[in-house]
């Protein structure tokens, strides 16, 4: 074997090796979908073998070279493309702390079979300088055909250097229409895919002639409007600590900045348009949290007993119906659901029409708050419709369903909301204010002494179930004797019994 010939495969087999090590490295550090992009360079390997056993054994039945030329084409071909996998999928780039956008990484493999190309036509023998200097004309045709393809390239190249988003940010262009979630930034366009779960797909020269609205840059936080009208007649104080009340609630709207409620304008129709402004951290989430908002805002002016107005379409004509045959009407409900809570079992007929008269319907959202930990209260809940779930230092303990009321105990002693009671659907609910009670215990004062006990029985249970239990527990006696007697100086001491 002469030199050269020595040279040639000396050269083959430590190209061999090294694409066959490079490519075990890639199989055990890149992931799975990477080992997909192992084929073509390992056919280039296998058809470098080839030609190389063929020149040793079936050169004379060729032209001169021809397998030489051919499995050296393959083994560049296979190193190249083997050598940016490894770059960039296998994890060296990432621990050499530099990072690189697809569209880099395309570029950088175009130029490396560009380098191929032109290697492998030296060496059949073309010149390639005169070749590049023939081909200007045809290039320039070339270039002519392409100007909205190169733009695009120009193009995405300039918001890769600039990044005025990544890939996971939410975009919007300038004609309000599109917005999205980018998913994938390439050589040629953006791909977005917004809340109709519809892929766009936006040429990077577009884009680089459009203003570009990021809602996820420089932070996450993104701030949100919702509108809401209410008539003239109402304070818009009352209006905005109705609304601020029960949107602070909800844990998808950010604490900080706070949300606000502006008065926004006054419009010819005798009401008052607000803004609600809030901030979010997922702006995928922007139409069901906005939904949200005005569901909440809905139910707080609802119970604050401000009516929407409603847009004059036409005229309707129908019997109006007096104030005095509604009170009667709710007057009538409100009895017949006390009956029906074992608390007040205790209160003859008359007694429960007093109450009745002084009773408040409110109606909740979904995952609302009726009453919070730790807050003070003066008013009893009956669950006229619907059901709520018991929290304990954020820990549910336990549901209630209608008829059954909450509040008693801050509504007899004083003492602070012992939970956080939370609406788990609609949940409508009636409202005793302490006055009542109070002109109910004045005028029968042995009622306390009733309440003390109920109450008490109540407070056992409810210890019982916090511990767990309920099923094996027997209720101390002595304990909740004791305890009416407490409760009792407490209530005598709140209402001035004594």
């Amino acid at each position: 074997m002469n030199p050269t010939d020595f040279t040639y495969y000396w050269w083959i087999v430590v190209g061999v090796l090294t694409a066959a090590l490079t490519m075990l490295f890639i199989r055990k550090t890149a992931p799975a979908e990477v080992r997909e992009a192992l084929r073509f360079p390992a056919w280039c390997v296998a058809v470098a073998v080839a030609a190389a056993l063929a020149d040793a054994f079936l050169s004379s039945f060729a032209p001169p070279a021809l397998f030489r030329h051919l499995s050296a084409i393959g083994l560049a071909l296979a190193l190249g493309r083997l050598s940016v996998l490894a770059f960039f999928d296998a994890g060296i780039a990432r621990r050499l702390g530099l990072t690189a956008e697809r569209i880099f990484r395309d570029i950088i493999q175009g130029i490396v079979y560009a380098a191929v190309a032109l290697l492998a036509l030296s060496w059949s023998g073309v010149q390639v300088t005169s070749l590049l200097v023939t081909s200007a004309l045809f290039t320039a045709i070339i270039g002519l055909s392409l100007q909205d393809t190169l733009g695009n390239i120009v193009a995405g190249l300039t918001l890769q250097v600039q990044q005025p988003f990544e890939v996971g940010d939410w975009i919007q262009l300038d004609d309000g229409q599109r917005a999205g979630e980018v998913v994938e930034i390439n050589w040629r366009a953006v791909r977005i895919f917004t809340l109709d779960q519809e892929q766009v797909t936006i040429p990077n020269g577009l884009l680089a002639k459009s203003q570009i609205v990021t809602y996820t840059k420089p932070s996450s936080l993104a701030r949100q409007t919702v509108f809401v009208q209410a008539p003239y007649h109402i304070p818009p104080e009352h209006v905005r600590a109705a609304i601020l009340t029960t949107i602070r609630d909800i844990p998808e709207i950010c604490a900080d900045p706070p949300p606000v409620v502006a008065t926004f304008a006054f419009l010819e129709n005798a009401t008052i348009r607000y803004a609600i402004r809030y901030f979010i951290a997922n702006f995928g989430r922007r139409e069901a949290i906005a939904s949200l908002v005005r569901d909440r805002a809905w139910y707080a002016l609802d119970r604050a007993a401000v009516e929407l107005p409603l847009p004059l379409t036409g005229i309707e004509l129908r019997r109006p119906v007096s104030p005095e045959v509604k009170q009667q009407q709710l007057v009538a409900a409100s009895e017949q659901l006390l009956g029906a809570v074992p608390l007040l079992a205790c209160l003859s007929k008359s007694e429960r029409l007093v109450a009745a008269e002084g009773m408040r319907l409110l109606r909740y959202a979904p995952g609302e708050a009726l009453v919070r930990q730790g807050e003070p209260g003066d008013a009893l809940f009956i669950l006229e419709a619907g059901t709520v779930c018991v929290e304990v230092d954020g820990l549910e303990v336990g549901q209630m369903h209608a008829p059954d009321c909450f509040g008693e105990m801050a509504l007899m002693t004083g003492e602070p909301r012992s939970a956080t009671i939370r609406a788990v659907g609609e949940v409508t609910v009636r409202t005793i204010h302490r006055d009542v009670f109070c002109h109910l215990l004045r005028t029968n004062p042995r009622l306390a002494e009733t309440f003390s006990r109920v109450l008490a029985e109540r407070l056992e249970a409810r210890r019982l179930s916090l511990e767990a239990a309920r099923s094996a527990a027997v209720p101390d006696m002595a304990h909740m004797d004791s305890k009416s007697t407490q409760l009792l100086a407490q209530i005598k001491r709140l209402f001035a019994l004594e």
